[in-house]
């Protein structure tokens, strides 16, 4: 008999589907992943199973069917639901066993002999041992979220939900939060499922299920998945000189439908989307960048920061970062949540008052207000989750921000419909920003940033929860602006992977610079490596070892 089984689950929530007749079935000591973009439905199929929202469909779980989330009540005391957030179920006061004694106590748990053998346990696997009387406000993201995992685990339930455990959490805590649910799930026999947007944790799991536009696009092991699409794999080329209309490239690789006269290559999970999207839509739109209309000089060192600073009370989020942003480079600034990220950004703009340290900028040492505002029009920006005028249309948009750099009326136009025909935005120009898929904010927010032509782009974090497609066509469309611009590019994100199309990589790791080297080096001094993941849980490693 199957232990979990989950048949025709629909959640709605007013006239939007959040997932639409999903079905699968899982059984004890498996792990089973839910992979795919913000807004795919994973989230919602998790909180039906879990029974914290109505859904439509059946969800039997040993034996017992539950259509509701009062009839749920029943199995609810073998659930561990552990929500997308960091932190999101902790209470920063409370110290680290102030969290069990509370999670213990509203568990109603006996605390007999085999309850303190699996606490310590828990604790020890967490690496939280020696820091339980540490406030979980003081934790970092990582432990946070490992804290998080034990209160779920304490009361030892026989089916485990996490959503989104690792998003944003660095490396080296990703690596052991797995390793906490893969010993768990042998000693307990449970069953464990675990959404993710990083495609390389798909490995660990021994079903993948892959989640697009409110469905289960595709399911199997992660092996059985990329052989699906082993035939449509190519060794990257240009599809135009193809002349093949159902084709698209990204990172090394070429998807067509129709077969081609060129060596296949191997494919990985992010593949089945790509494939996938091809099949759909027969044709990926190529993203065009035209030439800049205005010629500017720029210098070859446009950005320089000498020990830059940022202090909030007692706690240093940026600790003396030196970096440098050379002419028609793509600088990718890489870290967990709250390494230091969005804090470095916002004082480079401004936006948060530099405490200690130098900023050049264009040549410039930025020292006044007046100082940004004449160099406004040569900085863009684009910020995390894009801020959009939700109550104006698209269109609307694009000509606030042109008004905002004073770009003439007629030009302004000209300029909003060629970059919404390059982008592939231009049937979207009378929709709410509310109202479209996170891939065309995400790329109407970069058309916005660089309306007035400017020779400095700043993105913070842009990639996070968008599909497969839209990464790569927001990839594409950098690489083109450093081209046909010259322009330089600082991007943060906490996609490690990204590494791989930048010209160089910073890693932060709680406010400090740990990484500033090109992707090329960084691949030769770690030659068995097999991923940048990899490379940069060693460098989390060697720092954490010479701190202890």
């Amino acid at each position: 008999m199957t232990d979990l089984e989950v048949k025709n689950v629909t959640v709605r929530y007013k006239n939007k589907i959040g997932i639409s007749k999903a079905s699968f079935e899982a059984n004890d000591g498996e792990i089973i992943g839910f992979i795919g973009p913000d807004g795919a439905g994973k989230s919602s199929l998790m909180h039906a199973i879990a029974g914290v929202i109505k859904f439509e469909g059946e969800i039997t779980y040993k034996g017992y069917t539950y259509y509701s989330p009062k009839e749920a009540e029943k199995v609810k005391q073998h659930i561990g639901l552990m929500p997308q957030g960091i932190g999101l179920v902790l209470y920063p006061l409370l110290t680290v066993k102030e969290h069990l004694e509370f999670f213990t106590a509203i568990r109603n748990l006996k605390k007999n002999d085999e309850y303190w053998e699996y606490r310590e346990r828990l604790l020890k696997m967490a690496g939280l041992y020696q820091f339980q009387d540490r406030q979980a406000g003081h934790l970092s993201g990582g432990m946070q979220q490992k804290l998080s995992l034990i209160c779920t685990l304490i009361h030892k339930p026989k089916l485990l939900i996490l959503d989104e455990p690792t998003t944003g959490v660095d490396p080296l805590s990703r690596k052991e939060l797995w390793e906490i649910v893969d010993e768990i799930r042998k000693k307990e026999g449970i069953i464990a499922l675990i959404s993710t947007g990083y495609m390389q944790e798909a490995e660990k799991m021994d079903k993948v299920f892959l989640f697009e536009d409110g469905q289960i696009i595709a399911k199997g092991t992660a092996k059985e998945l990329e052989d699906s699409v082993k035939d449509y794999t190519y060794v990257e080329t240009d599809c135009k000189s193809l002349g093949v209309e159902e084709c698209f490239s990204f990172n090394k690789r070429t998807y067509s439908l129709k077969p081609l006269n060129i060596p296949h290559a191997e494919p990985d999970l992010e593949s089945v989307f790509f494939v996938h999207a091809l099949k759909k839509l027969k044709h990926i739109p190529e993203i065009t960048v035209e030439e800049r209309e205005t010629e500017i000089e720029i210098p070859e060192i446009v950005m320089e920061a000498k020990g830059l600073t940022k202090r909030f009370g007692d706690f240093v989020a940026d600790d003396h970062i030196d970096m440098v942003l050379k002419k028609g480079e793509i600088l990718g600034l890489l870290g967990a949540n709250g390494a230091g990220k969005t804090t470095f950004i916002k004082m480079l703009l401004g936006l948060y008052p530099i405490d200690e340290g130098e900023l050049w900028l264009l040549g410039r040492k930025i020292e006044s207000y007046k100082d940004r505002l004449e160099l406004k029009s040569k900085i863009g920006y684009v910020s995390q989750k894009f801020a959009l005028y939700k109550d104006m249309t698209v269109r609307e948009n694009l000509i606030y921000f042109a008004n905002m750099h004073k770009i003439p009326t007629a030009k302004a136009l000209k300029r909003i419909n060629k970059l919404a025909g390059g982008l592939g935005f231009k049937e979207y120009m009378n929709y709410l920003p509310i109202e479209l898929p996170l891939g065309i904010n995400q790329r109407f927010s970069v058309a916005a940033a660089i309306l007035h032509e400017p020779v400095v782009l700043f993105l913070d974090e842009p990639t996070s929860g968008v599909d497969a497609v839209a990464r790569a066509q927001l990839w594409k469309l950098l690489h083109q602006l450093k081209q046909k611009w010259g322009i330089s590019i600082l991007i943060t994100t906490h996609y490690m992977s990204e590494a791989e199309y930048c010209d160089r990589v910073v890693v932060l790791k709680q406010g400090k610079k740990i990484v500033d080297d090109t992707p090329q080096n960084l691949h030769q001094k770690f030659l068995d490596a097999k991923s940048f993941e990899d490379i940069f849980i060693r460098f989390y490693e060697e720092e954490s070892l010479t701190k202890t």
